[in-house]
């Protein structure tokens, strides 16, 4: 009975061990990245009281009697399943998919955790906050453009300042309208007929433009008189002219001419008249600006006194959008030197008469920098619309290839800018096709940033950003995994230790290598499953209390042959 007793009481402590297990288990199960533990048990080494016998010809072999002692536990090991993701949305919290485990540095010694609820410190490293422990990974170098191969802490740059950076490039993307006016001029769009239907240069058969259904108007006759209005650099102007059989569309010219050239402040405006009978007014220099001409009308009225109705006889410019409709387009863009400072560089296209060609001219729009080179060209394009080539005009018998100005910030000069209009006989840069004009640009500078915020994404890489816009790699975390990552020693605030049933980690990237994924923005829960740690809970209760029983039955009987003695 003595055996009894004694398999009794390991079996007792089997199920305190059990419950011990249990009571971590659900303890924990709000513990981030924890894995459940188990109890295996073994049978102790038994009493053979016979040993069996091999059978014979004449007799069946025969079983041992072996009466076991107890039971003793074997090991208590983790369930290393993946755990439940909980999205937090908080950027330093980090859940592992896989068997890989973060990397940690305490000191000199290397601990691993599935707890990605991290932290930044006041000097900017990735730490677990409960511990202190630093967070392990890849540094990337800039210079050669790739991570490093050794471990350090992962810092990031909360008190760095992104230097300024020059432009270099400026990309062209967009459409030039094919059907536009080449520019230079501000033309009557109407040519003026007679009843015959014959074009008229004489002012004794002016037009207005009150057109009929044949195309044709109300003729002006000998002895009208004709009215000039307009407003040329926001000042209204007027002239009249009469009409007798000698003066002649010329005539009218010069009246609009003087008229338009009367304010003190305008100079240089001259009114002709085309081949074709068309007015012809010119304004060099002025197009779309305050000086230009605003609007431009003319009336009449016959000998009697009655007006004639009003008719255009040029396009009427009020600002630089108007100027583009006619064939001028232009595209602004900021620009950086290498000190952080913008300019606004205006690059202007021009539609050229008779080919599929745009003029350009660049100005830097700043009372500080001055254009050194290449600062004019042009564009052509293919029968098809496509680009063919952007070059830029020679001076000083040579061709630059970038445009050159001075910033007169005290920054590097000259700032160098390639124009980049898009591959040729392709349609992903600049294109001259019918319809819409629509010019957009990028360019490649910037001025100084601070640091902003970071993001991490499924392969570890942590990423930066800055207030000037510019994103660049900051490090990468490291992963681990083991061979068995069930016989990793726990040490406490979620580590755990490297151990001789472990095996030495795989360190490295995920993604190379390492089959574990990175989820940012959420934590890994325990694995304790509640239900089944209170189903042991009870077998473990059963065990224990039987266990007892088993004790007490042994005592009664001990205690019956005691007495049997009396």
């Amino acid at each position: 009975m003595m055996r009894a007793l004694y398999s009794a009481v390991s079996g007792m402590a089997g199920n305190m061990l059990r419950m011990d297990v249990i009571g971590n288990n659900i303890a924990n199960i709000n513990t981030i990245g924890f894995k459940a533990g188990r109890v295996s048990f073994q049978e102790t080494l038994g009493q053979l009281q016979q040993a069996g016998t091999a059978p014979t010809d004449i007799n069946g072999g025969t079983a041992s009697i072996h009466v076991g002692t107890g039971t003793l536990a074997s090991g208590v090991s983790q369930l290393y399943t993946q755990g439940s993701l909980l999205m937090t949305g908080i950027n330093t919290d980090l859940a592992v998919q896989g068997n890989g485990l973060f990397v940690l540095r305490d000191g000199e010694t290397t601990l691993y955790t599935r707890d990605g609820s991290f932290q930044v410190d006041a000097r900017g490293r990735m730490i677990a906050p409960g511990s202190g422990h630093i967070v392990q990974g890849y540094e990337y170098d800039h210079v050669s453009g790739t991570y490093s191969t050794r471990l350090s802490d992962i810092y990031l740059p909360i008190k760095d300042v992104e230097p300024a950076r020059a432009t270099t490039g400026v990309n062209l993307r967009g459409n030039l309208d094919a059907d536009s006016e080449p520019q230079g001029s501000i033309m009557n769009t109407s040519t003026l007929y007679d009843t015959a239907g014959e074009m008229v240069t004489t002012a004794t058969a002016l037009v207005d433009l009150r057109q009929s259904e044949s195309g044709m108007g109300e003729l002006v006759y000998d002895g009208d008189t004709v009215y000039v209005g307009a407003v040329v650099g926001g000042n209204s102007v007027s002239a009249t002219l009469e009409i007798s059989g000698g003066t002649t569309f010329d005539d009218l010219a010069t009246a609009i001419e003087d008229a338009l050239n009367s304010p003190e402040n305008i100079s240089g405006i001259t009114v002709t008249v085309t081949g074709d009978g068309r007015l012809l007014v010119e304004t060099p220099d002025q197009m779309g600006t305050s000086a230009g001409i605003q609007s431009l009308n003319l009336s009449a009225t016959d000998p009697t006194g009655e007006p004639r109705s009003n008719f255009s006889a040029a396009l009427a410019f009020s600002d630089l959008q108007t100027a583009r409709d006619a064939g001028q387009f232009v595209e602004e863009t900021t620009v950086y030197d290498a000190l952080g400072f913008a300019h606004t560089v205006e690059l202007t296209f021009t539609r050229v008469q008779g080919v599929n060609e745009f003029t350009w001219e660049a100005e830097v729009n700043d009372g500080t920098a001055e254009i050194l080179g290449g600062g004019t060209g042009r564009v052509a394009f293919r029968p098809d619309g496509s680009l063919d080539a952007l070059v830029y005009d020679a001076t000083g018998g040579s061709v630059p290839t970038a445009i050159l100005f001075n910033p007169g910030t005290g920054a590097e000069s000259p700032v160098r800018l390639e124009l980049d209009a898009g591959t040729r006989g392709a349609f992903d840069g600049l294109t001259m096709l019918r319809g819409s004009s629509s010019l957009e640009s990028s360019q490649n500078g910037y001025s100084k940033g601070t640091f902003v915020r970071f993001s991490v994404d499924e392969s570890g890489r942590i990423m930066g950003f800055f207030s000037n816009s510019v994103v660049r790699p900051i490090s990468q975390l490291a992963i681990a995994e083991f061979a068995n990552p069930i016989g990793l020693t726990r040490t406490g605030g979620n580590a755990y230790r490297e151990s001789p049933n472990s095996g030495s980690p795989t360190i490295g990237k995920s993604g190379e290598g390492i089959n574990t994924r990175i989820t940012p923005g959420a934590l890994e829960q325990a694995n304790v499953d509640l239900a089944k740690e209170f189903t042991d809970m009870i077998i473990a209760q059963r065990g224990f209390q039987a266990n007892a029983r088993v004790i007490t039955s042994s005592n009664e009987v001990l205690s019956e042959l005691i007495n049997m003695t009396r």
